[in-house]
């Protein structure tokens, strides 16, 4: 059996990894952190002790207008939803809210530049 110790990152394509650096670092406040000097576009962020690495390259139609989805998509857990739904506000990105606030946590969801799902959870 594989013994796997812990998510190291997560990985998404994008079409413009300048558009992507202004939403995950400058909408959502995420730090850009090192990237190994790779022959092609990207850029990476830290989420904690983990990373998100965002490579440019093209991609299939998916545009930030398309249908959120709860199955292919990143969870942030967030202190303050308030804060979040303020940013998003501000950066004019449109959200939805979840429905589980009776379960004991809330949650926002959005797209990226390239249409990828970003779930916002607070717990308790």
């Amino acid at each position: 059996m594989i013994e796997i110790a812990r998510l190291d990152h997560v990985s998404f394509a994008v079409q413009d990894v300048d558009a992507s650096r202004r939403f995950f670092g400058g909408v959502l406040g995420l730090p850009e952190i090192d990237r190994p000097a790779f022959d092609f576009r990207g850029a990476w962020f830290g989420i904690g002790d983990r990373s998100l690495h965002l490579i440019e390259q093209e991609v299939a139609s998916r545009t930030a207008a398309a249908k959120l989805t709860r199955a292919d998509h990143m969870a942030l857990e967030v202190k303050d939803m308030d804060a979040v739904k303020q940013a998003l506000d501000s950066a004019e990105i449109p959200y939805q809210l979840g429905t589980n606030d009776s379960r004991g946590f809330r949650q926002v969801f959005c797209a990226d530049p390239d249409g990828h799902t970003i779930e916002f959870i607070s717990r308790g």
